[in-house]
């Protein structure tokens, strides 16, 4: 009786542990077709549903990379750059082959580039270049990477330069409006002194013929006495 149930037992966990190694391999399969008709974004689904079965399937650790591998360039097919990124760290973390390992460092620098991480893509390059010196695309990679940098720097350093410039020329130019303010108060005082001047000058003849006026008149009562 207990034999009877020991093979029933094994017996459903074959069966349970069958159709569980066949669905992983159905999600795995579909997931590389659709990553072939470049669906990505289903493909990326499917890989992760198989990722899930993996986890209660015993396999080599090298398999498991295999589907970390698969995982990331889906992910950053997708656009999924963090996830991208973490698939690619398992995989490199599994992978023993020196070759595969260069690659997949490759694969975390490109990442790194798209989440603008620069220097951690740098570091990413440079270790897969120790890996494989072999590599033209690993050395072309680096180079552009040090390129980026170098240029960001160089922006940083010239938006600092102009900013300080910026401030130095309005503090040059708070006394230029003041001297600006001060000519035009001179200028106007100017046009008030030659106001001044005209209406003292019109006064002063205003005066004279008023003076002279009455001389006349003085000088013709005087003849009118004497008539």
């Amino acid at each position: 009786m207990r034999n009877c149930i020991f093979f029933s037992l094994c017996l459903v966990y074959g069966t349970s542990l069958s159709q569980q190694v066949h669905s992983y391999s159905d999600s795995a399969s579909n997931a590389q077709v659709l990553y072939k008709m470049k669906e990505y974004d289903n493909a990326l689904m499917s890989y992760e549903r198989a990722k899930k079965l993996q986890n209660g399937i015993k396999m080599s650790a090298t398999e498991r990379a295999k589907l970390d591998v698969e995982l990331g360039q889906a992910s950053y097919r997708s656009k999924d750059y963090t996830k991208a990124l973490a698939h690619f760290q398992n995989a490199v973390q599994a992978e023993s082959n020196i070759i595969k390992r260069a690659e997949l460092f490759r694969n975390l620098g490109n990442t790194s580039m798209q989440l603008k991480n620069i220097d951690e893509a740098i570091d990413f390059y440079k270790e897969g270049v120790k890996l494989n010196q072999k590599d033209a695309q690993l050395k072309y990679n680096l180079s552009q990477a040090l390129r980026a940098k170098a240029e960001s720097s160089n922006a940083k350093s010239q938006n600092n330069d102009q900013n300080k410039g910026g401030e130095d020329k309005q503090m040059q130019s708070e006394p230029n409006e003041q001297n600006t303010s001060k000519n035009q108060e001179k200028a106007y005082s100017f046009e008030d002194e030659q106001k001044r001047k005209i209406l003292n000058d019109l006064l002063r003849k205003e005066a004279e013929t008023r003076r002279r006026i009455e001389r006349k008149q003085g000088t013709s009562s005087k003849n009118g006495k004497d008539w």
